[in-house]
């Protein structure tokens, strides 16, 4: 849709829960380690249902790489959302990244590298889900990391 905020609920706008990616500059390390991709929001806001309701949203991330105006867009990311009750034990949203380790092959200075999505770091620890408490909005970062094949190529 073209934004990095998407809301809903039948509320006023303020009230609504929703996310928000905020994609952000990084060094892009090439040894395999983690680097940074953007901070992914849940605004968690009490939205009246008469069940749970789980969906999926899918995210686009294009690179914008500095060094010769290069663009590449990931492939889709798709989150999982619980949408609860906000209610009972387990009042808390549910958010999911069930496909981590999908891989994408990039070529830097003539070598190629699989680069994977690793998960969300929230709290400090690498995770493919966090919850998120009611009326509370709960970052994370989404992580990446790319892997030399020992392939040479174009």
């Amino acid at each position: 849709m073209g934004t990095g905020d998407v809301r809903w609920g039948d509320v006023p706008y303020d009230r609504k829960s929703g996310y928000s990616f905020d994609g952000g500059e990084t060094e892009l390390k090439l040894d395999g380690t983690d680097f940074t991709i953007g901070t992914f929001t849940h605004h968690n806001h009490v939205i009246p249902l008469s069940e749970d309701m789980t969906f999926l949203l899918h995210l686009t991330v294009i690179l914008n790489f500095d060094d010769g105006n290069l663009q590449h867009p990931l492939p889709e990311l798709v989150f999982g959302h619980d949408e609860t009750l906000n209610d009972g034990l387990t009042p808390n949203d549910v958010v999911e990244l069930p496909k981590v380790n999908d891989y994408d092959v990039l070529f830097v200075e003539n070598v190629e590298y699989r680069m994977s999505i690793s998960g969300f770091l929230w709290n400090r620890r690498k995770v493919t889900r966090f919850n998120s408490k009611e009326n509370e909005s709960t970052s994370a970062e989404i992580v990446a990391r790319m892997e030399p094949t020992g392939r040479r190529g174009a």
